[in-house]
């Protein structure tokens, strides 16, 4: 089994990249800068972010030889379009079914190509996608904390699939020397974009986000009602956001684009249209919004008119 046969299936079913890890070891250093994190609670109310398994790959499946990380992307021109006159805005990664089913059913097609034993994961365990993306050389970590692909941007989804065979990887390790500083200087340099646009500062200048102000936290990951820090810039925003994804430059290119057709009749299109919210539980059925449901939404829409 070569990488190469992976990348062709990968390709096949909408996957941009692949890469292939041994199980190993979080590094020590990687370790205290996540649970600094921790400890000035830059993560909110968000708990699962604290679950200690997530710095040990067989815990989340003890047979694994191998790790695959997947890079899915979800910006399409008809969607792009449709954003710019829209006076409200959800997330691009929103336009489709939701991705927790849509790329667990990709990687279990994998598993069964394949022959493999293992496990898909979509969110859906404490792994940390980001942080092993690019110790096998697939991005750097921006200033607004995303994982970005110096040739196609940030508009990807990460997946991973745990399997029970050897694979040669086809990267060096990348090294981390200091996690964020060698990225910042080397990819981002002096711009600042993304920390000047985000509407609610979020964003501290060092590769790092105050989840609780963070537009995508209040308006998806909370249950509560979205409440927005003293000072907010008027934004549209109701479901998610992209707006640190929208000025980078790295997402300027025709590279950052997908090829494939989106997902153009999307329930929520009436509703970021013309705000009409009378979308049903199950007209929502099977989507990312479904996840917080109409409630929440409607909530979000509200806390827009404060501004």
């Amino acid at each position: 089994m070569t990488l190469t046969l992976l990348q062709e299936a990968a390709t096949a079913l909408g996957f941009s990249r692949v890469a292939a890890l041994p199980i190993t070891q979080v590094e020590d250093e990687f370790r205290v800068f996540y649970e600094e994190y921790l400890t000035r609670c830059g993560h909110a109310d968000l708990k699962y972010l604290e679950r200690p398994e997530r710095f040990t790959l067989t815990a989340i499946y003890p047979n694994a030889k191998t790790l695959l990380i997947f890079l899915y992307p979800y910006r399409f021109r008809s969607v792009e379009a449709q954003l710019r006159a829209a006076p409200y805005k959800i997330a691009r990664y929103a336009w489709q079914k939701d991705y927790h089913y849509l790329l667990k059913e990709k990687l279990n097609a994998l598993l069964e190509k394949f022959n493999w034993q293992g496990r898909a994961v979509t969110d859906s365990a404490p792994v940390l996608e980001k942080y092993w993306a690019r110790r096998a050389g697939m991005g750097f970590i921006g200033l607004n904390s995303l994982l970005i692909d110096p040739l196609s941007g940030s508009y990807f989804l990460i997946a991973s699939l745990f399997i029970d065979e050897k694979l040669q990887p086809d990267l060096p390790r990348r090294d981390l020397n200091s996690f964020l500083a060698n990225d910042f200087h080397t990819f981002c340099k002096d711009c600042t974009l993304c920390i000047d646009a985000c509407p609610t500062s979020a964003l501290s200048g060092d590769g790092l986000m105050d989840t609780q102000k963070c537009i995508s936290y209040q308006s998806i990951e909370t249950k509560e009602a979205a409440v927005y820090p003293e000072g907010t810039k008027k934004h549209r925003w109701i479901f998610g956001c992209d707006i640190c994804q929208q000025v980078c430059p790295y997402n300027k290119n025709e590279k950052s684009y997908s090829d494939e057709k989106f997902n153009e009749t999307h329930p929520a299109i009436p509703l970021v249209a013309s705000g009409e919210d009378t979308l049903t539980r199950s007209e929502i059925k099977g989507s990312v919004l479904e996840r917080r449901g109409m409630k929440k939404v409607r909530e979000n829409k509200e806390a827009l008119e404060k501004f």
